[in-house]
């Protein structure tokens, strides 16, 4: 059966389609929509909430798209995988911290900026939500200084999960000048030839 990955690129799936990139494996993506198919009954039996991505490893079924990165990290990661327990809980904390203390302002900014999820399109709002993360960039800027990556000088799952959540600011607006270590990480990031090739898909 191999690795299936469920999801579009322009959602959640495309931090799972990046790390998939970044490894080199060999998958199947079958690019499910959010709004329809993933809400079909055969779509249901994978993922009963009815959310993507989610991965099939082989009858393994994996759902919550942080959750399928560490797992993806930790079976074929080399370089991008932890190496001992303290990498392993270093990878968590930062893939639970953007979760927590980021992505839910980020996409209300995105929302209000685009005007879509039956959010309105409203700048003032949009500003206040980036405004209001401001302390947290402030926190991962702090992480990053005198470091090229959250671990030290290579790039991780720690690294992938993280900067795929902040790749929504490219689309509000947001170029990190107030944070110059967390500028220069993320353009590192998100320059990477596997983001382009995940980017890509559909």
């Amino acid at each position: 059966m191999g690795l299936t990955l469920y999801g579009q690129s322009q959602s959640r799936a495309f931090r799972v389609l990046w790390m998939a990139e970044e490894l080199a494996i060999d998958f199947d993506h079958v690019p499910t929509r959010f709004a329809d198919e993933a809400k079909t009954a055969d779509y249901l039996k994978i993922n009963p909430n009815g959310r993507i991505p989610a991965l099939d490893d082989d009858g393994f079924v994996v759902w919550e798209s942080m959750a399928v990165n560490l797992y993806l990290a930790k079976k074929y990661g080399g370089d991008l995988g932890p190496k001992d327990l303290q990498e392993d809980a270093t990878a968590t904390q930062w893939s639970l911290w953007v979760m927590t203390e980021v992505e839910k302002t980020l996409l209300q900014a995105l929302f209000h900026t685009i005007g879509i999820m039956g959010v309105e399109k409203d700048a003032a709002k949009a500003a206040a939500c980036l405004e209001e993360l401001q302390p947290a960039f402030g926190v991962l800027n702090s992480q990053l200084k005198g470091t090229q990556y959250l671990m030290g000088g290579r790039f991780t799952v720690a690294d992938l999960n993280v900067a795929c959540v902040l790749s929504w600011t490219r689309m509000v607006g947001e170029d990190f000048s107030k944070w110059p270590d967390l500028r220069s990480w993320f353009g590192r990031c998100i320059g990477r030839d596997a983001v382009a090739r995940a980017e890509a898909r559909p």
